[in-house]
Formats: C-alpha cells, sequence, structure tokens
C-alpha cells in the first residue's frame, strides 16, 4: 500500500468494511526486495504459469506466478522476493507458460519493480 517494500494487507469478512493493515517493518530495519510483474505477449498476458527465478548473492528464489493471492481470491500482483543481506540482483529467469526462457541480466535495481515482458521471438 505505501510501496516499502513491506507487505501490508487488505481484507474483509462478508458484510463489514475492509481493514488496511500497514507494516511498519521498513521503519526497524533495512528490507532488501525485489518486486517482478510479468507481461505476457505470446504466452497470456497475465503470464499465469510462468516460474520466476531472482539469483541474489548466491542464492536462487523461485515463484510461479498462480494468481493466487490466499485463501478464495485470485489478482494478479507483483511477484515480492526478499532478498535476505543481498545488496544486488546478479540475474532473473522468466520461464513463460509456453516454455520459452528469458534472462534479464544486472545491473538490476533493488528495493523496485522490475517490470518484464515476454520477449517476441520467432516460432
Amino acid at each position: 500500500m505505501d510501496d516499502d517494500g513491506d507487505l501490508d494487507v487488505v481484507t474483509n469478512e462478508f458484510n463489514a468494511s475492509p481493514m488496511v493493515l500497514i507494516s511498519n517493518l521498513t521503519e526497524k530495519t533495512r528490507v532488501r526486495y525485489l518486486a517482478v510483474r510479468l507481461a505476457g505477449t505470446a504466452s497470456n498476458h497475465s503470464a499465469l504459469g510462468a516460474i520466476v527465478k531472482v539469483t541474489a548473492g548466491g542464492t536462487t528464489y523461485v515463484k510461479v506466478m498462480d494468481g493466487s493471492t490466499g485463501y478464495l481470491s485470485h489478482g494478479v500482483y507483483p511477484l515480492y522476493f526478499g532478498l535476505g543481506p543481498s545488496e544486488s540482483v546478479d540475474s532473473v529467469e522468466v520461464t513463460w507458460p509456453n516454455g520459452r526462457k528469458q534472462t534479464v541480466p544486472a545491473p538490476i535495481k533493488i528495493n523496485a519493480t522490475l517490470d518484464v515482458r515476454e520477449a517476441d521471438q520467432p516460432r
């Protein structure tokens, strides 16, 4: 909600007003993260089924864009990767739903959103 790198929550119960929970984690510690927002072209536009690998500081983090955001809910949001103590990202690899792989090389800015659009490739 406040785009500071820690995740905030909006929730509501049936027939109730929404509740907004703002995390203040970044006031207590330094947060290092990378948000990856995907846009499919040859695959589906929301990139549902894509696998994203973020390598930072010798560690590879993996997430699947499944559109799931919680119990009985759905949403297409950026995938958030906590980077721990890493000060930089070495690479981001996306395996699109059609099986094609695309790599975004360094330098990749941390504490930001990386937009990755599926590359046009000949068939």
